[in-house]
């Protein structure tokens, strides 16, 4: 498996739920006990998701098997990159900053974000009216 950069050639940090911070942990931990059960047979490549030998999946599978639980979950099927687009209009939604969403998807310029999302920002501009109006009035 090959392993590509970033299409800006950057890596960036972002913060996380607590609640998935647990659950992260809680797999690196199982993860742990397959690689002490699998001593040298287990190729450890610090991947979050990998095969229970510690081989990457194909993204083409982990995208399957991302699917296969949101059906099974019972809930309106999304691709990964939708899951993506969710997160970013949602955070807009909430009234998080461009510059934060931007910087969350790793986007070289809030620009790029803007022209992808400004609609979910727009919806604001309503309340940003009622706001000023409340303020004024």
């Amino acid at each position: 498996m090959t392993f590509k950069a970033p299409k800006n050639h950057k890596t960036w940090t972002i913060a996380m739920p607590e609640a998935l911070a647990a659950i992260l942990k809680s797999h690196r931990a199982a993860q742990a006990e397959e690689r002490l059960f699998l001593g040298p047979a287990y190729k450890d490549q610090d991947l979050v998701f990998a095969h229970a030998d510690g081989t990457a999946i194909d993204p083409w599978n982990f995208g399957s098997a991302v699917l296969d639980l949101i059906l099974r979950a019972g809930v309106t099927p999304i691709t990964l990159h939708g899951l993506r687009d969710a997160h970013a209009s949602l955070c807009a939604k909430a009234g998080v900053p461009l510059e934060v969403v931007s910087n969350r998807l790793g986007h070289a310029s809030t620009g790029v974000t803007a022209s992808r999302y400004l609609h979910v920002y727009s919806d604001r501009d309503a309340e940003a009216a009622s706001a000023f109006d409340r303020l004024v009035g």
